[in-house]
């Protein structure tokens, strides 16, 4: 009897042991169901032990959203490119060389009243035959142009200066701009005469350049007509009468860069008085502040308020030319000095042609437009003058 017994208690332990096996086979394959499934060492790094929420957060690039996304990149890449021009690679970087070749010149430009100098207009001194006032009569306003400017638009002055040393490009610079483009010639170039009657013929006002000392005179040297520091006052009024002598019409006097110091003022102020007294204008494209702290009454004036002559680059110069229209919004006006680097006249050429017309309100109406785009004028830079 009590071997039966004995054997039933094996029995049931041997059945109860097996129940706990397999539930415990059970309750393993079933935490081993609930894990997640990890497509890699990468993700299953992203998560601590039990399951419990992520840890870090890693992205890995999508490569086959990458191959997409290039793709449509490359598109649009593709889109912007300009057609085919038929051009080689060299002739293609040959075209965009800044050349004034490329200037092409104007159609039915009207010369200005006066393109020789007015006889009435002058003075002899000594061997210097010199613009001169009559009465009311004065050389900027005889030798100007006026013109007009519809109510809603913005009045745009641009002078280059330092004009004429290169001849023929300035031959080229003179046919190829809007006539109310100005010149201020350097006093150093050939054939003065010849050059301003020539300006003269297309429309364009023409003035001289007033050069001052060289702030780097070790470096650079502006010359013998230069308002040199060293120099006399009576020396420095007998070089500003060689550079006004030159038998041809001449409004007045640019003022180029360089030494402007306090110590000059009252040397330059007597200069600016043989200006005044001649009936010249001055415009200050110096950017140099004591050359506006000079006061000379009677004297027809303005100051550049930009001046182009470094950063020779198209980006440089279109962010320039960017800070002009603001700068005539903000004043109804703006005064533009510059350097006649093919470059500068090629970008303002080309910034000059997206002015909007200057229409009346009857025509704008006629071809249905509300405001004119891009509302600047350009005029010549007697119009921009205060006296």
């Amino acid at each position: 009897m009590f071997k039966t017994l004995k054997q039933q208690q094996g029995i049931i332990l041997a059945a109860l042991l097996s129940i706990v096996v397999i539930v415990a086979i059970g309750y393993f394959v079933a935490v081993k169901r609930s894990e997640p499934m990890y497509r890699s060492k990468v993700d299953e790094l992203m998560f601590d032990e039990k399951n419990k929420s992520p840890k870090y957060i890693i992205t890995l690039p999508d490569h086959k959203q990458k191959k997409s996304e290039m793709a449509e990149e490359d598109k649009k890449a593709d889109a912007k490119k300009p057609e085919d021009d038929g051009l080689t690679p060299q002739q293609r970087v040959l075209s965009n060389i800044p050349v004034l070749t490329k200037l092409t010149p104007l159609e039915n430009m009207k010369p200005l009243a006066n393109v020789e100098i007015d006889s009435t207009l002058i003075a002899k001194d000594g061997k210097y035959i010199l613009p001169a006032k009559r009465g009311d009569k004065k050389p900027w306003l005889e030798y100007g142009k006026k013109v007009s400017v519809m109510p809603n638009f913005y009045r745009v002055a641009v002078i280059f200066k330092n004009f004429g040393i290169d001849k023929n490009g300035s031959a080229q610079i003179i046919k190829g701009l809007p006539e109310n483009v100005s010149f201020s010639f350097s006093p150093y170039a050939q054939e003065l005469e010849e050059q301003v009657k020539a300006a003269r013929k297309s429309g364009h006002e023409t003035y001289v350049d007033l050069l001052l000392s060289s702030k780097s005179f070790l470096d650079t040297d502006t010359g013998p007509l230069a308002m040199d520091i060293t120099a006399s006052q009576e020396e420095l009024i007998n070089r500003v009468k060689k550079s006004l002598s030159i038998n041809a019409p001449v409004g007045g006097m640019v003022v180029n860069r360089g030494d402007a110091g306090v110590d000059s003022m009252e040397r330059l102020e007597n200069v600016f008085k043989i200006l005044e007294n001649m009936g010249l204008l001055m415009i200050n494209g110096s950017e140099e502040e004591t050359i506006d702290l000079i006061r000379v009454g009677g004297l027809a004036r303005n100051k550049a308020d930009l001046v182009i002559d470094n950063n020779y680059t198209r980006d440089g110069i279109a962010s320039r030319l960017k800070l002009a229209e603001a700068i005539a919004k903000d004043k109804g006006l703006v005064v533009i000095v510059a350097e006649p680097k093919p470059i500068v006249v090629l970008e303002i050429k080309k910034w000059a042609d997206t002015f909007s017309p200057q229409l009346t309100y009857a025509e704008m109406k006629e071809q249905n437009i509300t405001a004119p785009e891009k509302p600047f004028a350009l005029v010549p830079i007697s119009n921009i003058v205060i006296e």
